[in-house]
């Protein structure tokens, strides 16, 4: 009997959720401040702003306080490596669980975390020269990678049912991009260059995120 019940009411909350569910499609779009960190201290960087757009999805259980949202968004972010501007445009693709608790009719708020996609459609490849300490003359290579991964998390409220507002940390899973350079003094005369130093790039950012649901 009591099998008999745990299995009526699972059929019975199967049957609820999808008729209490919402689903809402909108436009989400923001700026980020990015964060590039570099493996090795010769080299520094600087952080600029960028900025976000793209089509966005979500499907809620009021009941619940639980929901997942799905973002397809034009993505550039503005770096610098030795002075040089680094532009790195990607598609991300963000799917984020999120936990919202009702503050009434007019307003909720959200927390949120979950993984982000993304795909090289820009440039990949960047040259610097720069003179270490005005003495030593270094030439670099950076490239970025095709793909990447990463982790957001983040917390906003949602406004009239439509309006939402949040900020998020995306935090990179893995390098986004390598880094070589040599002496470039000794390259020019034609002497052996006996190290090239290699290093990684992490881009992080932060982000303001506005977004309108239909």
């Amino acid at each position: 009997m009591k099998k008999i019940l745990i299995t009526m009411v699972i059929a019975i909350m199967m049957a609820i959720l999808p008729a209490q569910a919402q689903f809402g499609f909108g436009l989400r779009g923001g700026v980020n401040l990015t964060s590039l960190s570099l493996s090795k201290e010769v080299l520094s960087s600087s952080n600029r702003a960028g900025f976000f757009v793209g089509p966005t999805v979500k499907y809620t259980f009021p009941i619940l306080g639980l929901g997942v949202d799905l973002s397809a968004v034009y993505d550039q972010r503005n770096s610098g490596v030795m002075g040089e501007t680094v532009i790195e445009k990607n598609i991300f693709v963000p799917i984020n669980l999120h936990y919202q608790l009702g503050l009434g009719s007019m307003a909720s708020l959200f927390i949120k975390a979950g993984p982000q996609f993304g795909w090289n459609v820009g440039g990949k490849n960047y040259q610097f020269n720069f003179s270490k300490d005005n003495i030593e003359a270094i030439r670099g290579d950076f490239k970025l990678k095709n793909s990447n991964m990463s982790l957001n998390v983040g917390l906003g409220a949602l406004l009239f049912k439509h309006l939402e507002l949040g900020i998020t940390y995306n935090i990179a899973l893995g390098k986004t991009g390598e880094v070589s350079y040599w002496d470039a003094a000794k390259a020019a005369a034609g002497e052996v260059v006996d190290v090239v130093k290699h290093g990684s790039t992490r881009t992080n950012a932060w982000q303001l995120n506005l977004a309108y649901f239909f």
